[in-house]
């Protein structure tokens, strides 16, 4: 007979009920999400609602207090900035714009009494080949080219340094080309009320004139100018 080590490792008998897995609660889990998405409704909707007002009366209600705020000093970059504010007003009689060119001939006319149409012109009429030659154009037309916004900026370019590698300042013009190619400007101002020490843009988007948090957005600057300053 063969010796089994093994043999002396009897099975122990266990007396008592059958152990079983714990039922897993399958509403306690809902239960706590649909807790979770009430009281963030509740306390998260008056936030939303907040933040949602603060954004309108950045580019409408806040406008008034701002430019009350810059009018307590006279320079003229805060010029520029009182008029490219004052034209994100509906109620402005004057701010009716047609694009981002026809903004930068308001904000100097209202801003700082510069005409850049003439200035223009005259600059235009004495060095039209230094001009961006992209409509085919013989010489320079007054009422046309002023509504180019490749030809203001080659004006600026040409009337004074380009602060581009410098930091932003508020009454800054600068220029884009857009992903579709098009070409696009707006002045640098402040924010609007705990947004004040940031630097937002005026320009001229999707029809109306609007004060928005975008300067960081537009990644293929053209050009940064202080044109007037």
């Amino acid at each position: 007979m063969t010796y089994n080590p093994y043999d002396c490792l009897n099975t122990i008998e266990y007396i008592g009920p059958r152990p079983q897995k714990p039922k897993k609660n399958f509403f306690g889990g809902w239960v706590i999400l649909v807790i979770s998405v009430i009281m963030a409704l509740v306390f998260g909707r008056p936030l939303l609602a907040s933040l949602k007002s603060e954004q309108v009366a950045g580019t409408q209600a806040a406008a008034d207090t701002m430019i009350e705020e810059l009018s307590e000093n006279a320079t003229a970059s805060h010029k520029l900035a009182i008029a490219a504010l004052a034209l994100t007003k509906s109620d402005n009689p004057e701010s009716a714009v047609n694009n981002s060119a026809d903004l930068l001939l308001k904000v100097y006319q209202n801003g700082l009494g510069i005409n850049l149409k003439d200035l223009l012109h005259e600059d235009m009429s004495n060095a039209f080949s230094q001009y961006p030659q992209l409509w085919y154009e013989r010489g320079a037309s007054k009422e046309i080219d002023a509504s180019r916004v490749q030809n203001i900026q080659r004006f600026f370019h040409r009337s004074g340094d380009d602060f581009g590698a410098a930091d932003p300042l508020m009454g800054d013009v600068i220029f884009w080309t857009l992903p579709d190619g098009n070409a696009h400007a707006a002045i640098i101002v402040p924010g609007p009320g705990l947004h004040s020490n940031e630097k937002w843009i005026v320009h001229h988007w999707q029809g109306s004139v609007v004060w928005e948090n975008k300067l960081s957005e537009f990644i293929m600057p053209l050009g940064r100018y202080r044109f007037g300053q």
